[in-house]
């Protein structure tokens, strides 16, 4: 009743179009959600996903859920997920994502899911990684373990996103370290982030993973920037 009465008085409005929600649960609204642009599921890899990292990261397959476009839902979506604590979008992200590839190639043979991981300074500040309700949730429908600790950024660096592609391009080789010991050879390593862009941050930590032996990479995204 209390609630119900706090939801009159402080109604939700949908993430994307801000017009408000019936279901105080939801916080996106169909016709939003029908605008979400979603990625064609195919055989195997996206070939331009995949493509983007070719000569640079060996990887067995590389997917993700949706485009990304700043003029549309999915930035609203992403944004809310990255800075506003919305952790229940990460979990809807993950159920999607479930949804459409939980028969596909991307999750067959995968021994653990890692996450680009926030510097210590960073995580503290901003209180939360944004994928970690996405990875937990992950975990939790396909049995696949995330593991938080596997990467460890080491540098305290300001945000990818308002850096132009040169400056991209500059990212320390030494960025991030990676922890195993010998029950980690031979695995099959799934990467997830939210947005990849140029792919710079995402190369250095996948030529960090394969520093294990005998290991396979494979990389999924939220969204994918045409």
């Amino acid at each position: 009743m209390f609630q119900h009465f706090l939801n009159l008085i402080y109604p939700k409005n949908c993430v994307g179009c801000k017009e408000t929600l019936l279901n105080p649960k939801h916080f996106i609204c169909v016709k939003c959600t029908h605008q979400l642009d979603f990625i064609s599921v195919g055989i195997n890899s996206n070939p331009f996903i995949k493509n983007r990292f070719y000569g640079k990261l060996k990887l067995e397959h590389a997917n993700a859920l949706m485009y990304y476009n700043k003029e549309e839902i999915s930035h609203s979506l992403i944004h809310e997920l990255k800075y506003k604590d919305r952790q229940e979008i990460g979990i809807y992200f993950a159920e999607l994502v479930y949804e459409r590839y939980q028969k596909h190639d991307s999750f067959k043979d995968i021994d653990e899911l890692v996450a680009v991981p926030l510097h210590p300074k960073k995580e503290k500040e901003r209180g939360y990684n944004q994928l970690d309700s996405f990875g937990k949730r992950l975990e939790e429908l396909t049995g696949i373990p995330y593991n938080k600790k596997r990467l460890v950024r080491n540098f305290y660096t300001k945000s990818q996103t308002k850096k132009n592609i040169f400056a991209r391009s500059q990212l320390k080789t030494d960025l991030f370290s990676v922890n195993f010991n010998e029950n980690d050879y031979g695995k099959h390593y799934l990467v997830i982030d939210d947005v990849v862009t140029t792919g710079s941050t995402l190369e250095l930590l996948g030529n960090e993973l394969l520093k294990i032996p005998n290991s396979k990479l494979s990389v999924f995204f939220i969204a994918y920037t045409k």
